[in-house]
């Protein structure tokens, strides 16, 4: 979720009752709710870097009580009690990968023993939504200071509600994707993923033997199930071009990373470029996607590499 999400879930945890534990609680519940994001600095080595490490350990189940402990020391010199800090850093910093769960980026939760990602796909990473509804309850406290925790508490209510309301959206998108599904031959994987600002439609994703495609569904009942536009990739079967490519180091992290990798082979009178991209960040107006590309010499041996979110795809 975006950082603005676990900031006000974090001010609505002190509010809520929290607050009463510890001086600062406020501050602590800040901290810890946005922490885990801390590995956002892998970014700094690269793309690849970030893909590898973003959402892993701190977001992990063994790294939250670690990671927990660690703001508790450097805040029980402003709070005067450990453990009543260390017990508010850990209930903000457990809502941190649990929010990010509900998203279509994943969690890593079994790190680092599996690094198999998790997808709750019920929530956009921004949900402009459940930032209103968390903000009201932050700017109700304020307004009405002796119904801080009332306020507080209620807005971590109508966020559960909402987030309530999308799994059932989800599920009703999901049936009408089933229904898809039944009708197409050789289906490997398929997610139905949120969009922005549109609680009702949802983007269905079929990866199937041939292809890869995406197209809109409106979740409620009573309409057709798979709305225009139907956007879709051909996949290019397995070969040693693109064994070769996908040994690459950036190409490599994205196939980690990926939940619908798509390759394609482009080729060139000095070899061939080998295009590795995942369809969930796909954006059709401007023709990018997350993507590795990766150039190869007639002999297969790699000779360029680059890995980025907007991605050019020929």
């Amino acid at each position: 979720m975006f950082n603005t999400t676990h900031t006000f879930v974090g001010i609505a945890i002190a509010r809520a009752g929290t607050g009463k534990w510890a001086r600062n609680a406020t501050i602590t519940a800040v901290i810890a709710s946005n922490f885990p994001d801390i590995d956002s600095i892998a970014g700094l080595w690269g793309t690849a870097a970030y893909l590898d490490h973003h959402r892993g350990i701190t977001h992990s189940l063994i790294g939250v009580p670690i990671f927990a402990l660690l703001v508790s020391g450097v805040m029980y010199f402003f709070s005067g009690n450990f453990w009543r800090t260390y017990a508010i850093a850990l209930i903000a910093m457990g809502t941190h990968p649990a929010l990010d769960y509900l998203n279509s980026y994943g969690v890593r939760p079994f790190l680092p023993w599996s690094n198999r990602w998790y997808y709750g796909d019920v929530v956009f990473i921004f949900d402009a939504y459940l930032d209103a509804i968390l903000l009201l309850g932050v700017i109700a406290g304020w307004l009405w200071t002796r119904r801080r925790a009332l306020a507080a508490a209620s807005s971590l209510v109508l966020a559960l509600g909402y987030i309530g309301s999308m799994v059932a959206l989800h599920h009703l998108a999901s049936s009408k994707v089933e229904a898809v599904i039944a009708q197409t031959r050789g289906v490997g994987n398929w997610a139905v993923l949120p969009e922005a600002f549109r609680p009702l439609y949802w983007e269905g994703m079929i990866e199937s033997e041939r292809e890869v495609m995406k197209f809109s569904v409106y979740a409620l009942p009573h309409h057709t199930c798979c709305l225009d536009p139907n956007i879709s990739m051909k996949r290019t079967n397995a070969s040693k071009i693109i064994s070769e490519a996908a040994s690459a180091q950036s190409a490599a992290s994205l196939l980690r990373f990926a939940r619908f990798p798509v390759a394609r082979v482009d080729r060139l009178p000095s070899g061939y470029v080998v295009t590795l991209l995942d369809f969930r960040f796909y954006r059709e107006g401007t023709n990018t996607a997350l993507a590795s590309e990766v150039t190869l010499d007639q002999s297969l041996h790699v000779t360029h590499e680059q890995l980025s979110f907007v991605q050019r795809i020929n």
